[in-house]
């Protein structure tokens, strides 16, 4: 997952991670905040709308993942990012948790 800052239009620094690599509490973050429980198809289209109301309810929590995510980043770089990019990264970790989820509930 990327996550681009900007200064006006010109990338200044680029933050990366990998999905593999979160830590259970972002998930079960994710869970909560994106209310994983109102899914009936699991398209993206429903993921991202999912996606943009947690993100307008939660903005804070939806930030605090981000930087749970992205070692290093800070509430300035977060308001110097796309929100394209944004629900790129969520949508991703989303389905990340959808998928790991799943996989722990058939392990029961």
């Amino acid at each position: 997952m990327i996550l681009n800052i900007y200064d006006k239009k010109q990338i200044v620094k680029t933050y990366e991670a990998d999905a593999y690599d979160l830590m259970f509490g972002v998930l079960e973050d994710v869970a909560a905040v994106v209310k994983l429980d109102e899914l009936k198809e699991g398209s993206d289209a429903e993921i991202i709308k999912l996606i943009g109301g947690a993100v307008l309810a939660s903005m804070d929590t939806v930030k605090d993942l981000l930087k749970d995510i992205f070692d290093g980043v800070t509430d300035d770089e977060l308001r110097n990012t796309r929100i394209s990019e944004i629900a790129a990264v969520l949508l991703d970790v989303v389905k990340y948790t959808i998928k790991k989820l799943g996989t722990l509930k058939s392990k029961n």
